[in-house]
């Protein structure tokens, strides 16, 4: 009896704090969060915020073009030929690159993402190099904006993570998407999400959390406000089941995979597969 008491007092106390924990980013919604980390990331040099140079934009528009949705590793150029001409949203792809690549392809483009800094080096990038396309601060959690069936293609590099939802981002886009549209997104294997981040910084491997991880769950009260602070953004490690069995569940078939490294050697000497890309294609006979 002693033994369940003191059981369900320890549950309590961790329930506590994981409510304690969620109240903070109650406060200041996940996405307003996201929207102001990245926000400070492309003003301070994100990779993910430079411009793409002029060498690839001639590469595009030459029938050629080269964009990421992982860290490392290029789209194969098989998944983005078919749709020269086509209406193609780039989804969380801010940041001056796979915007302007796409439109300087020939694609009719349009970008959406959370972050208005992100934006505006799309627009920065089309300007720059004389190209058109549409862009939108949105929150991918509501693309009612986009009319049903309107795109032939969803591209996003690794975007999801900053998302709780997943199933209800795939649902929008199987919701944009034409019938036999295509969406390709990367996204991080959630194993990588285990290790503690400043060990990690120092070259040290130590699994620290359990899966699936959530900030706003996963750290302690303390740990959050540190990286609400220092304008982290507030990420989700999602299960293979929620990405792979997620997809399928709306209505999409996979038929496209690869994964990639994270570009630290720490974790790429541990595991091998820190990133993952998919290609699915919208069907209607779920």
């Amino acid at each position: 009896m002693a033994l369940s008491i003191k059981i369900y007092q320890i549950n309590k106390i961790a329930e506590n704090i994981a409510f304690s924990c969620c109240a903070i980013i109650m406060d200041m919604k996940y996405t307003k969060a996201n929207s102001k980390a990245w926000d400070w990331e492309a003003e301070h040099g994100s990779g993910w915020a430079r411009i793409v140079d002029e060498e690839q934009i001639r590469k595009a528009r030459n029938g050629h073009p080269e964009i990421s949705v992982t860290v490392n590793k290029a789209v194969p150029e098989t998944w983005l030929l078919p749709h020269k001409g086509k209406h193609v949203l780039s989804l969380g792809g801010g940041g001056g690159q796979q915007t302007p690549t796409l439109a300087a392809f020939g694609c009719d483009t349009e970008s959406a993402d959370i972050s208005r800094v992100m934006i505006e080096r799309d627009n920065e990038a089309l300007r720059r190099y004389n190209l058109e396309a549409k862009t939108h601060i949105m929150d991918m959690n509501d693309l009612s904006a986009f009319p049903e069936s309107s795109f032939d293609a969803v591209i996003s590099p690794v975007s999801m993570n900053f998302i709780e939802d997943i199933s209800k981002v795939f649902g929008e886009v199987y919701r944009i998407l034409r019938p036999n549209g295509t969406f390709i997104f990367g996204i991080a294997n959630p194993a990588i999400y285990m290790f503690d981040d400043e060990k990690l910084a120092q070259g040290k491997m130590k699994v620290k959390y359990t899966l699936p991880f959530a900030d706003p769950v996963s750290l302690s009260r303390k740990e959050l406000k540190k990286r609400l602070k220092r304008n982290d953004t507030i990420e989700y490690s999602h299960t293979l089941e929620s990405i792979i069995g997620g997809l399928t569940a709306k209505g999409f078939v996979i038929n496209g995979f690869y994964s990639d490294g994270s570009d630290f050697e720490p974790i790429d000497s541990f595991l091998h597969d820190c990133y993952l890309a998919f290609r699915a294609i919208r069907i209607d006979n779920r």
